[in-house]
């Protein structure tokens, strides 16, 4: 099969004729049909994230069809739909019992922790799919993966968000748009977004949020904001930490600050009064888990996610290098490009 291989030091992927291995009893091999590019490989491509073995196949937004499965398979079949978990884990403990993988002691990332899906196939526990509908194509199936459901979780299950509650957002990428648009699937009541780059805000705007703001000057931002609203959610996909403090201000009592986005600085801030008063939290989210992937295709069901345009392209294998460029350099304001590895 053909697949791109990372190397360490390398700036760009090796396109290459590998061969891949039957399926293990609990595994189900995919043929792959689509695979999302995520920030992470790029982060991955210049070496701030570094992969458990060199080389290693990365790609962890991924959907396709089962071509086989181990003799321990029982609930999925040759031929099914699927799309595959973004995330890794041991299965066994706790926290995999009761759908809670991300909060695995062996937690990972396909791509990362194991081969992942910028591949023509792939061999994956049957644990890490789920059944993709025939109504939702290859390419948005693939994106659920991570691009959605890691901000599904954070507003969701993290956030604790309910209906009819006000939301910022702070960084309108890949995770921080789909944020945008499950706050509107959830029937979020006011949702904000703030960025420094007008197109990313340009694309805010389409996804549903009912204010933008460029925050390159933040603070003076806040201070107009504090005037209109508070928020009972912020999520913040940056990995910014520097003003943490002054946003805080913007919750409502009971209100939780979410951080997303990972930076390489530690967070270092003085807890101000205002979080005992106000009995404010700040917490991590990391990733998803099992309930994140059947929730969300049920809103696509529901017709109260569009994932349509979320799709800025789809290109063959071979392109992946030159998609990688147009992510970095932000040619055309993509908001996921997609490899078809079998196209």
């Amino acid at each position: 099969m053909k697949a791109a291989l990372y190397y360490k030091n390398n700036k760009k992927l090796i396109i290459k004729d590998i061969s891949i291995e039957d399926p293990k009893d609990n595994e189900v091999q995919v043929k792959v049909m689509a695979c999302g590019i995520c920030g992470s490989d790029l982060h991955l491509i210049h070496g701030i994230l570094k992969p458990i073995k060199d080389p290693i196949i990365p790609g962890h937004e991924a959907s396709g069809v089962i071509e086989k499965v181990g003799k321990n398979v029982k609930q999925f079949k040759i031929g099914d739909r699927v799309v595959i978990s973004a995330g890794t884990s041991c299965g066994k403990c706790d926290f995999c019992k009761n759908h809670q993988e991300n909060l695995c002691e062996e937690v990972g990332v396909l791509g990362f922790n194991r081969d992942g899906a910028f591949a023509q196939y792939i061999n994956i526990p049957e644990t890490n799919i789920a059944l993709l509908p025939e109504n939702i194509p290859f390419e948005e199936g693939a994106i659920l993966a991570d691009a959605v459901s890691t901000p599904y979780h954070a507003i969701k299950y993290a956030g604790n968000f309910q209906k009819g509650q006000n939301i910022l957002i702070i960084g309108c990428g890949g995770l921080g748009i789909h944020a945008i648009k499950i706050a509107k699937a959830l029937e979020a009541n006011q949702i904000y977004a703030f960025d420094i780059d007008e197109f990313a805000l340009e694309n805010a705007k389409k996804a549903g949020a009912n204010h933008v703001y460029n925050s390159k000057h933040i603070k003076d931002t806040i201070k107009k904001i504090q005037k209109e609203i508070k928020f009972s959610l912020i999520l913040d996909f940056t990995g910014n930490y520097e003003f943490i403090e002054p946003l805080l201000r913007l919750l409502y009592s009971g209100g939780k600050y979410i951080l997303v986005g990972l930076s390489k600085k530690e967070l270092q801030i003085k807890i101000p009064a205002l979080i005992v008063f106000r009995s404010l939290s700040i917490c991590g989210s990391y990733g998803s888990d099992s309930r994140a992937l059947p929730e969300l295709i049920q809103l696509y069901q529901e017709n109260k996610l569009n994932l349509k345009d979320s799709i800025s392209g789809i290109y063959p294998l071979e392109e992946i290098n030159e998609c990688f460029e147009k992510l970095e350099k932000r040619i055309n304001n993509p908001i996921r490009l997609v490899i078809a590895p079998n196209l």
